[in-house]
C-alpha cells in the first residue's frame, strides 16, 4: 500500500484560487470566459485534475489581461514572485485547496465526464530550439530541418482501441527537467505498444505536436485514434507529482483522469499504472507488469539519454551516451539500457569497427536480458547489414518475424531486413506498416518512397515522395529523388521544377545532389557523349559509389561502371547491396556483365545469396500456410 499524502498548500490548485480572488473573478465568470464547464473549473480548484496544458495558456492569458506582467512561468515560480505580481503582500497565506485530497496507489477517480476545451498546447518554456538530424541507413544524409509539418494523408476511422500519447508538460519550473516530461510519456507509450489490441501512434508523431496550439480532436483525427493522453510533471527534490488525462478524440470528454504524488523511486510503477488503467479505460487487458525494478537514478539517466539521442546532433549522442554508460554502471541488469546505447554506438559508429563491434556486445547483452526488446532487435538488424553478418541479420529477422507487432519500430526493423535482402514487395509492406502506425513520421514516409522505387512502382513513389516532402518541406533527398523519378516516368517539366527548388537551397553539401538531378532530366534531353562528359565531372564529388555505377551503366560505359561497383563492394558500402537483381533500378546489361558475375562468386556474397534463397523457402512456405 502506497503512503497517503496530502496534496500541498503551494500547488496549482491553491496558486488558482488565490489568484481568482485576487483579481476578483467568480467562478462563474471564469468558467463563462474560458467556455468550459464550471464543475471542470471546480475540479482545478480541488486539485483533481489539471488543466489540459492549452487551458493552462489560456488561463494565463487571460490572467495577463487583467495583470500585467502575470504569464506560465508562475505556476511553478517562487511564491513571493506569484504573490508580487499579483500585487499581494509576501504575508498573505496561500489558501487551501478545498478538501484535502489524497493520492493512493489508485487513480482519482473522475465524476461524470463533463466536456473540456479539447485543445492542446504546450508551456512555452523550453530549452531552445531542437536541431532535427535525420539518419537512416540506405545512404540517406544528415540534414538540418525545422520540425515536420503535422499534415498526413486520410486515414480511416480509427480503432476504438487506439491511443497517442503526447510529451508531459514539464511544470518543475526548471528548463533542465524537461526530459523527464518526454521521457515519462515515452516509456508509458512503450509500455501501451506491448499490448498486442492496442494501436498506439507511435513517438515521431505523437511528439511532433509539442507546442502547436491543436484541438484535441484535430489530434486525434490527424493520428487516427480514438483517444489522446496528455499529462503533465512536476519534480520537487525527491518527490514527483504526475497528472495524466486520457481525452476522448471525438468529443473532448475526460475517459479518465488521475494525480500520483510519489517519491521519484517510484517512477517505474507510476508509469505502470498510468499504461495499465488506459488498457482498462479503451477496454482491453492490462499491460503486464515490469519483470524486475529498476533504480531510480538509473532509470532517469536513461530518460536523459532519451531525450539527447532524440535531438540527434554529435554532442548530444555523446551526451546519451555518457548517460547510458552510468546508468549500466549503476544497475548492471538494466535491458533498456544496454538496448539504447547499442543504438547510440550504431548512430556515431559509421563503418568504425570497434563502435560497431561494442554496439554489438551491448545489443547482444540487452537481447539476453529481454529477448523481444525491440529497440535491440532493431539495432541488431542494422549492425548486422553493416557488417555483412548474413546469419545474424537472418535470425533478427526470424525474432522480429515472430514478434506480436503493433509497433513501429519491429516493422521498421523488417523494413531494412527485406530491403537488404532483396524482397522489395515484402519490403514496401514491412514500411508501410510503420507508416500507418507512424504517420507524421518523416523517416518512414522517406523510407516508404524509396522502397516502392525499389520495387519499380514509379507512381506510387512519386506519390509518396509528395506525402514526405510535406513533413519536410525543401529535404534535398526528397527532391532529388522526385527530380529522378519525374524524369524516370517522362515528366520533363516537374522534374526540372524539383531541380530549381534543389538549386535553390542554401550550401550545404548537396552540390552533387543537383548534379545528379540535373543528370537525370539530361538522361532524357542529351545525346549519350553530353551525358559522359556530366558523369565524369561528377565522380570526385557524387558519394555513393554503387549509384554512381548504375548512372554509368545506363549511359552504356559497363567497364566503367563495374570498376566502381567493385569499389563499392570493396568498402561494403550500403548503396551497394541494393544493387540487386530484384531491384527495379539495376540495368539488367549490368547484371550479366562477366565482371559482376565474377564479383558475385566473393564468399560474403555467395552466403548472401545463400540467405536470400533460405528467406525465400521461407515465405513460400508461409504463403502455403505450412
Amino acid at each position: 500500500m502506497a503512503q497517503e499524502l496530502v496534496l500541498e498548500a503551494d500547488g496549482f490548485a491553491a496558486r488558482l484560487s488565490l489568484a481568482l480572488k485576487a483579481l476578483n473573478i467568480s467562478r462563474s465568470q471564469f468558467s463563462a470566459t474560458l467556455g468550459v464547464h464550471k464543475s471542470l473549473v471546480s475540479r482545478w480548484l480541488s486539485g483533481q485534475v489539471m488543466p489540459t496544458s492549452y487551458n493552462l495558456a489560456r488561463i494565463s492569458a487571460e490572467f495577463a489581461k487583467r495583470q500585467p506582467g502575470f504569464n506560465m512561468t508562475l505556476w511553478t515560480a517562487p511564491r513571493r514572485d506569484f504573490e508580487a505580481v499579483l500585487g499581494l503582500s509576501s504575508t498573505v497565506a496561500l489558501p487551501e485547496p478545498g478538501p484535502p485530497q489524497i493520492a493512493s496507489a489508485e487513480p482519482v477517480a473522475s465524476p461524470a465526464p463533463q466536456p473540456v476545451a479539447n485543445t492542446q498546447r504546450w508551456r512555452a518554456v523550453s530549452i531552445g530550439a531542437i536541431l532535427l538530424v535525420m539518419v537512416a541507413a540506405g545512404g540517406m544524409l544528415l540534414w538540418k530541418t525545422p520540425p515536420p509539418s503535422t499534415s498526413a494523408p486520410e486515414a480511416p476511422s480509427p480503432a476504438f482501441a487506439s491511443v497517442a500519447v503526447l510529451p508531459f508538460l514539464n511544470m518543475s519550473g526548471d528548463p533542465a527537467k524537461e526530459y523527464l516530461g518526454e521521457g515519462i510519456s515515452e516509456e508509458i507509450l512503450n509500455d501501451l505498444a506491448n499490448t498486442p489490441a492496442l494501436r498506439v501512434a507511435a513517438r515521431t508523431s505523437s511528439f511532433s505536436f509539442k507546442g502547436k496550439p491543436l484541438e484535441i480532436a484535430e489530434i486525434a483525427r490527424k493520428l487516427n485514434v480514438r483517444a489522446v493522453l496528455e499529462g503533465s510533471v512536476r519534480q520537487q527534490g525527491d518527490r514527483i507529482r504526475i497528472v495524466a488525462q486520457l481525452i476522448d478524440g471525438r468529443n473532448g470528454f475526460h475517459l479518465w483522469s488521475a494525480r500520483y504524488d510519489r517519491s521519484i523511486k517510484d517512477l517505474l510503477s507510476v508509469q505502470d499504472e498510468i499504461a495499465r488503467a488506459i488498457t482498462q479505460a479503451l477496454g482491453q487487458r492490462l499491460v503486464p507488469k515490469r519483470p524486475r525494478a529498476i533504480d531510480p537514478i538509473a532509470y532517469q539517466d536513461y530518460l536523459q539519454a532519451q531525450y539527447f539521442l532524440n535531438q540527434r546532433t554529435p554532442r548530444s549522442v555523446g551526451r546519451a551516451d555518457d548517460l547510458l554508460a552510468d546508468a549500466i554502471a549503476r544497475q548492471p541488469d538494466f535491458a533498456g539500457a544496454y538496448a539504447l546505447r547499442g543504438h547510440t554506438l550504431l548512430w556515431s559508429a559509421d563503418l568504425d569497427q570497434k563502435s560497431l563491434a561494442e554496439s554489438q556486445r551491448m545489443t547482444a547483452e540487452a537481447l539476453k536480458l529481454d529477448p523481444n526488446n525491440v529497440e535491440a532487435l532493431g539495432t541488431d538488424i542494422e549492425r548486422a547489414i553493416r557488417m555483412w553478418d548474413w546469419d545474424s541479420l537472418y535470425r533478427t529477422g526470424q525474432r522480429l518475424l515472430t514478434m506480436k507487432k503493433r509497433n513501429a519500430k519491429a516493422y521498421e526493423g523488417l523494413h531494412f531486413f527485406y530491403l537488404f535482402m532483396g524482397f522489395p514487395n515484402e519490403t514496401v509492406d514491412a514500411i508501410r506498416e510503420a507508416a500507418e502506425l507512424d504517420p507524421l513520421s518523416f523517416p518512414y514516409r522517406h523510407l516508404y518512397e524509396l522502397a516502392l522505387w525499389h520495387a519499380g512502382r514509379l507512381p506510387e513513389a512519386i506519390a509518396a515522395g509528395e506525402t514526405a516532402l510535406k513533413l519536410q518541406p525543401s529535404h534535398p533527398r526528397i527532391l532529388n529523388e522526385l527530380c529522378t523519378l519525374n524524369a524516370h516516368a517522362g515528366n520533363i517539366a516537374r522534374a526540372q521544377s524539383y531541380a530549381r527548388q534543389l538549386a535553390a537551397l542554401p550550401a550545404g553539401g548537396w552540390a552533387w545532389l543537383v548534379k545528379n538531378c540535373e543528370l537525370e532530366i539530361a538522361f532524357k534531353t542529351e545525346p549519350r557523349g553530353q551525358i559522359r562528359g556530366r558523369l565524369d565531372a561528377m565522380v570526385p564529388t557524387y558519394i555513393p559509389r554503387a549509384d554512381l555505377a548504375v548512372l554509368y551503366a545506363r549511359n552504356g560505359d559497363n567497364d566503367k561502371a563495374v570498376t566502381l561497383l567493385q569499389q563499392a563492394y570493396e568498402k561494403r558500402g550500403l548503396d551497394s547491396l541494393t544493387l540487386l537483381p530484384s531491384d527495379a533500378d539495376t540495368p539488367r546489361g549490368l547484371l550479366h556483365n562477366r565482371r559482376v558475375k565474377a564479383l558475385w562468386q566473393r564468399p560474403e556474397l555467395r552466403a548472401w545469396q545463400g540467405y536470400h534463397d533460405r528467406i525465400s523457402r521461407d515465405l513460400a512456405a508461409t504463403k502455403q500456410g505450412l
